[in-house]
């Protein structure tokens, strides 16, 4: 906390709400539209009032209209926290900007995504942790997210009847 928060309101400082960062292709993708099984099972059992899903990706606005239709066919959340990249940026450094943001405007469970030097690299930065999809094997880096998900209550509770 900082100092001038505990100055504003002591140690009754509201906790960051939780988020979670997302690569697209090839961590939740392939292909552009042909979804990754064990993603799509993680992303949709989230509960958007726990966690907020922030997809941070290298397409720019011109990809916008097949991504939102990607995401509204598998009811993904996060549709509104897109972050694509300005024509003018390299991916790199958008990546970078925009997990050192989300780093401090939230408490970020984790980053997913399938570049080291790009995901991988923007999470170290902005002391994040980080999981690496095998582009092989995908379902492993899932299984990790999932667990993380589950320990801090992220998942809607489904009734049971």
């Amino acid at each position: 906390m900082s100092d001038l928060a505990r100055q504003l309101f002591g140690d009754d400082v509201p906790a960051k709400r939780l988020a979670l960062i997302v690569d697209l292709d090839d961590t939740v993708c392939t292909g552009f539209a042909c979804p990754l099984r064990a993603a799509i099972e993680v992303l949709v059992r989230i509960d958007r009032q726990k966690v907020e899903v922030h997809f941070v990706t290298a397409r720019t606005e011109v990809s916008q209209k097949g991504t939102d239709e990607f995401i509204m066919e598998y009811r993904l959340p996060g549709y509104r926290n897109v972050h694509y990249c300005p024509k003018w940026q390299g991916t790199k450094r958008h990546k970078t900007e925009v997990h050192a943001r989300l780093a401090r405007e939230y408490q970020v469970i984790a980053s997913i995504g399938d570049t080291d030097d790009e995901e991988g690299e923007a999470s170290r930065l902005a002391s994040v942790p980080f999981i690496l999809v095998d582009r092989d094997k995908p379902d492993g880096a899932w299984v990790v997210v999932a667990q993380l998900i589950e320990a801090v209550q992220g998942f809607r509770v489904e009734a049971t009847t």
